[in-house]
């Protein structure tokens, strides 16, 4: 179940409570972002705080100057900047309705709805022009992920559906580069070049241990992270964009006994902003990326805060 797919079911069985368990892992889906390169700046994150639906909220990198941006009725999840850390893509997902991406700028002006279906279109990745997003659909009867050409107003010229497997795909993230997608099908974590599945554009499968999910490429394009409950608890991890094995070996950041989730890279690749449970409450936590040392609650609210999303600056 993908985390707003947990959101759209706690909605629709009615009721309006942030759900404080986004990823039962099986391994609930965020949408796995691209980590652009550049400078870090401001982190987007999805809370309840003073509300009983979550909205999105920015902070500083260190945690200071926590803002609400948006204050629209639903669920407000999965905040996704852009390229040039200008735009912030979400998803809006109303109780016993379908959900729409949104988009508006940093400061949370100009918010306007990107699609408009019957369908449940979410989780949203940017490509590095801009002028292209990724985003999950069941237009099918399938949660598929797609892909829309914009305009240069910032709308819809062309919408092209990119996987075709009768699996659940979900956690799409595209490459620094745009030319590869992670995702996870089924129970695990798959890269292929960012253009229609077929016989030339067979998804190469990097997991094979647990249930894994959420994967998140580094600004350098050479490390994923990702989540996976193959300890017996659901940890953030580390590898390189190829099949596990090989001399290729996943390596534990997070190692700690509470529920860790959601990673992201910071643009300049030296952080991740991670989801953890440890302190009796989900809250946004950073750790140095290359071992997982200096863990840092960014957030401490007794609110719900999940789903981090570090700003590029060019």
């Amino acid at each position: 179940m993908t985390d707003v797919g947990h959101y759209r079911a706690v909605a629709v069985m009615a009721a309006a409570i942030m759900v404080s368990c986004l990823l039962a892992l099986v391994v609930a889906s965020e949408p796995v972002r691209a980590a652009f390169p550049g400078t870090a700046g401001a982190i987007a994150f999805t809370s309840n705080r003073g509300t009983v639906v979550a909205q999105i909220y920015r902070m500083n990198a260190d945690g200071f100057g926590q803002t609400k941006l948006t204050d629209t009725p639903g669920y407000n999840l999965v905040p996704e900047w852009s390229a040039g850390g200008g735009l912030i893509a979400f998803t809006n997902s109303q109780a016993f309705g379908s959900a729409e991406i949104y988009l508006m700028n940093a400061d949370g002006s100009n918010e306007y709805a990107l699609t408009f279906d019957p369908a449940y279109d979410a989780e949203t990745a940017w490509f590095p022009r801009e002028d292209k997003i990724a985003f999950t659909s069941d237009r099918t009867g399938n949660s598929d992920i797609y892909v829309a050409d914009l305009d240069g107003l910032g709308d819809i010229e062309l919408t092209r559906r990119i996987t075709t497997s009768t699996s659940q795909d979900t956690d799409i993230a595209t490459s620094p580069d745009g030319e590869r997608l992670a995702f996870r099908r089924g129970d695990d974590v798959y890269v292929m070049k960012a253009e229609r599945e077929g016989p030339d554009n067979r998804p190469v499968r990097l997991t094979r241990i647990g249930v894994n999910g959420q994967p998140d490429w580094s600004p350098s394009g050479t490390q994923i992270t990702f989540v996976s409950g193959r300890s017996g608890n659901i940890e953030v991890y580390r590898m390189k964009p190829f099949p596990e094995g090989r001399g290729n070996r996943p390596v534990n950041l997070s190692k700690n006994p509470a529920r860790e989730e959601h990673p992201v890279w910071s643009p300049d690749g030296k952080k991740i902003a991670f989801t953890s449970e440890r302190s009796g409450n989900a809250d946004i936590w950073r750790m140095r990326a290359s071992d997982g040392a200096n863990q840092v609650n960014l957030t401490n609210n007794p609110a719900a805060d999940r789903n981090p999303s570090w700003q590029p600056i060019p």
